[in-house]
C-alpha cells in the first residue's frame, strides 16, 4: 500500500522521499501465555473534550486475560509506508490497573512494547497518545499521512496505529472504540460508524488489521459525494484556517478520472470509498516568501521553520485514502489531488484484492515485507496513467512524451544491473534498499508499461495485462493471499511459458529493462539521446521568468524579457498547463515553425490571450518518445489492444 511525501515542483509523483533509518530494536519475547489465553474484545474510549499537552488521553477496558505476564504492542510500522516509524515512541508511559483499582507494574521493553506483570486481573490499561505532527522526534519519521494531529477543538487525525495498541497475538481479536468528541464536530472514515449519541460516537473493527486500513478524521463537517458505477465517492476535508467549500472544489477536479475508472473496470470492488483531506494553510507563508520587502535571512528562517508546508503526502487504504496537502492561496493543491488521488484509488484491484501473506497477516512486530512491489506500486501507478490516457483527459504526448519519459529519465539513477527490483522490495527497511524506494512509481510504472506489452506480444494481441491482473485479483479477492515465492509461476501461467523468463530477467534479475525493444512491438520510436529542432519555449527562451515559489496551473511573470515583444506584463498569470499542448499534436511532434498559437493568461480579473508565433532551436534531448508516422500492420494492431485493452 502507497505512501508517498510529494513536493510540489515535480513533474512527476514524487519529488521529495524521506526515508529514515529507524532503529531496528525487535522485542526479543519469550513469552508463552498460560492457560486460555484470549479476549473477547477490545473495549477503547478516547475523550477529545479534555487535551492536555497536546495530548489525548485513551483508556482500554481489557477484562479476562488471566496472565502472570502480558505484553502490550504498537505497530513498528503499518501496511504500505515501507520504512520504520515505531508508534510506540508517541505513547507517554501505560498505566495498568487491576479489577479491585490497584495500579499492576509494568515496564517499556522495546521502542513500541510494553510488559504488564502480575496480570490475573488485569482490567484497564490507560495513556496518552502524543501528536506526531509536531512532535520533535516523530514529524520527520513518521509521514503526516500516517501519523497523528491533535488540535484541541480543530481536528483530531486518528491514524489507529498511533493511537490503539494490541496484546501479543490477540490482532484477529474485534474492537469497539468510543471518542467523546467537541460539539460542533463530526467523524470521518470508512470504518462503520456503530453508533453515534450526540457528542459521543462508536466504532466496531472486525480485528486490529480492519482498525489499521481505516483512518478518522474529525473535524467540522466540508463533504461532497458523488458516484462512480457502484461505489459511493465521499470526500472528507478539512481546511486549517477553519474554511469550508473545498470538498466540492476536490469534488470538481477529481471526478472525471475517478469516472474514468469505469471504461477500465465494469464493477468496482468496493460499495464505498472515502477521500479523507487535511489540507494545510499556506497563504502567510507564500505571503512572506514573495513579498519583495522581506530580507534574504527571514525568509530562510520562514522556509525552514515552515518546511512541512513543501511537501504532500498520500496514504491509500482498502477503501479509503488520507492526504496532507498544503493551501498556497493558488491551484496547486487542487492539481495535486488530482495527479495522486487516481493512484490511490486503483489500491482498490492491488493489494486490496490481490497480495501476499506479508500483507494479508502483516507483522506490526516484526515486519516482513513482500518483494512484490513492483505490484503493489508499480502496476498500481502504471494503471493510474493509462486510465487517463485511454479515456482522453491526456492525450498521448503527455502520456509517452511527458509521463513516460520522466520516468524513464528518473529510473535511470537505479542501479538496475546491482539490486533486483525484488531484492530491493523484500529489504527496503535497509538502508542500502530503502533510499531507492521511490522507484516502485517510477521503474514499477516501467515494469508494468513493459510487461503489459510483452502480453500482448506473448498472445499476438490476445491477453492484457489489465486481463490477467484482474482475474486474478478475482482469484484471490480480499480475504485471500497468494503464495510470496509462486507468484510469478502463476501468473506466467495465465500467459505464455515464455513470460516466465521475462520477470527471472527484469524484476527478479539485474538484466536492464529493454525499453527500445518492448515499445517498438506496439509502435513507440524510443531514442536515448540525440539533438533535433524544437520549438523555443514559450517563456524561458525569451528571458521571461515566473516568480520562484509560484505554484499550480497558473504561473505570475516577474520578469519580461528584454527580446520578448509580444505584451507580456509583470504580474500576468500564465497558464503553463497548456503550454507544451502548444507547441506539440497529441503525438509529440511540434507543430511547424511559422504556426500562430495563442497563449492563455489572467491579467487581473481578465482572461486573455497573447499571440506567439512558433520559432525553432536546435536542442540536445534525452529519452525522446514518439509515435511511428509509419507503424506495421502488426505495430498498429498491437497499439490499437494496449490502447484499448
Amino acid at each position: 500500500m502507497l505512501r508517498k511525501y510529494i513536493g510540489f515542483k515535480s513533474s512527476g509523483l514524487i519529488a521529495i522521499i524521506l526515508i529514515v533509518s529507524c532503529s531496528s530494536n525487535i522485542p526479543s519475547i519469550e513469552y508463552v501465555p498460560t492457560n486460555d489465553y484470549h479476549l473477547d474484545q477490545y473495549i477503547y474510549r478516547v475523550d477529545l473534550t479534555k487535551i492536555e499537552k497536546d495530548r489525548a488521553l485513551v483508556s482500554l477496558q481489557c477484562k479476562g486475560l488471566d496472565q502472570d505476564r502480558v505484553i502490550f504492542h504498537f505497530p513498528k510500522t503499518i501496511p504500505g509506508t515501507y520504512k520504520e516509524l515505531d508508534y510506540g515512541e508517541m505513547i507517554d508511559s501505560i498505566l495498568a490497573m487491576d479489577s479491585k483499582g490497584e495500579k499492576l507494574p509494568s515496564e517499556k521493553i522495546s521502542n513500541n512494547s510494553f510488559q504488564i506483570s502480575n496480570a490475573k486481573n488485569l482490567s484497564t490499561i490507560s495513556y496518552w497518545v502524543n501528536d506526531s505532527w509536531d512532535h520533535p522526534k516523530a514529524m520527520s519519521r513518521i509521514w503526516p499521512m500516517g501519523g497523528t494531529n491533535i488540535e484541541d477543538s480543530l481536528n483530531f487525525v486518528v491514524n489507529a496505529s498511533g493511537w490503539f495498541g494490541f496484546f501479543d497475538g490477540l490482532e484477529l481479536v474485534p474492537l469497539n472504540i468510543s471518542f467523546l468528541i467537541p460539539e460542533g464536530m463530526s467523524s470521518f472514515s470508512a470504518l462503520p460508524l456503530k453508533e453515534a449519541d450526540g457528542q459521543e460516537i462508536k466504532f466496531r473493527a472486525r480485528d486490529y488489521h480492519h482498525l489499521i486500513d481505516c483512518p478518522i478524521m474529525i473535524s467540522k463537517p466540508d463533504t461532497s459525494t458523488f458516484m462512480v458505477a457502484n461505489t459511493k465517492v465521499f470526500i472528507e476535508s478539512y481546511h486549517a484556517n477553519g474554511e469550508i467549500g473545498f470538498a466540492d472544489v476536490i469534488k470538481k477536479e477529481i471526478q472525471p478520472s475517478m469516472e474514468a475508472v469505469t471504461s477500465f473496470i465494469d464493477s468496482l470492488p468496493v460499495d464505498e470509498y472515502h477521500f479523507i483531506l487535511y489540507l494545510r494553510d499556506g497563504k502567510e507563508f507564500m505571503k512572506v516568501m514573495r513579498s519583495k520587502e522581506v530580507g534574504l535571512f527571514k525568509k530562510i528562517k520562514t522556509a525552514w521553520s515552515n518546511k512541512s508546508l513543501m511537501g504532500s503526502g498520500a496514504l491509500e487504504h482498502g477503501n479509503s485514502s488520507f492526504y496532507v496537502l498544503s493551501d498556497f492561496g493558488d491551484t496547486s493543491f487542487t492539481s495535486m489531488i488530482k495527479r495522486v488521488a487516481l493512484h490511490e484509488f486503483m489500491h482498490i484491484i492491488t493489494p486490496l484484492n490481490l497480495h501476499s501473506e506479508q500483507i494479508g497477516n502483516f507483522d506490526y512486530v516484526d515486519p516482513k515485507m513482500s518483494k512484490h512491489l513492483w505490484l503493489y506500486e508499480g502496476i498500481t501507478e502504471y494503471f493510474a496513467n493509462l486510465i487517463l490516457v485511454r479515456s482522453g483527459l491526456i492525450t498521448e504526448r503527455e502520456f509517452f512524451s511527458d509521463r513516460i519519459r520522466n520516468k524513464i529519465y528518473r529510473s535511470k539513477l537505479y542501479p538496475e544491473k546491482k539490486i533486483a527490483f525484488t531484492e530491493m522490495s523484500k529489504n527496503i527497511f535497509d538502508k542500502k534498499y530503502g533510499s531507492h524506494y521511490y522507484q516502485v512509481y517510477e521503474r514499477g510504472a516501467l515494469i508494468g508499461l513493459l510487461l503489459d506489452i510483452e502480453i500482448i506480444r506473448l498472445t499476438e494481441g490476445r491477453r492484457s495485462l489489465k486481463e490477467v491482473i484482474l482475474e486474478l485479483s478475482k482469484r484471490y479477492g480480499s480475504e485471500n493471499s497468494f503464495d510470496e515465492e509462486g507468484f510469478f509461476d502463476e501468473f506466467t501461467a495465465l500467459v505464455h511459458p515464455d513470460l516466465r523468463q521475462w520477470f527471472s530477467d527484469h524484476v527478479e534479475g539485474t538484466i536492464p529493462l529493454d525499453i527500445k525493444g518492448s515499445l517498438a512491438q506496439i509502435g513507440v520510436e524510443y531514442s536515448e539521446k540525440g539533438r533535433h529542432d524544437v520549438p523555443k519555449r514559450i517563456l524561458s527562451d525569451y528571458g521571461t521568468k515566473t516568480r520562484a515559489f509560484s505554484f499550480g496551473k497558473y504561473r505570475e511573470i516577474k520578469k519580461v524579457g528584454k527580446k520578448d515583444k509580444r505584451g507580456f506584463q509583470v504580474g500576468d498569470q500564465v497558464n503553463v498547463s497548456k503550454l507544451d499542448s502548444l507547441l506539440y499534436d497529441d503525438h509529440g511532434y511540434p507543430f511547424p515553425e511559422g504556426t500562430i498559437i495563442n497563449i492563455d493568461i489572467k491579467r487581473g480579473d481578465e482572461h486573455m490571450e497573447i499571440e506567439h508565433t512558433l520559432e525553432y532551436k536546435k536542442q540536445k534531448y534525452k529519452h525522446r518518445l514518439l509515435r511511428e508516422k509509419d507503424p506495421t500492420k502488426t505495430q498498429l494492431r498491437y497499439y490499437s489492444f494496449w490502447k484499448a485493452n
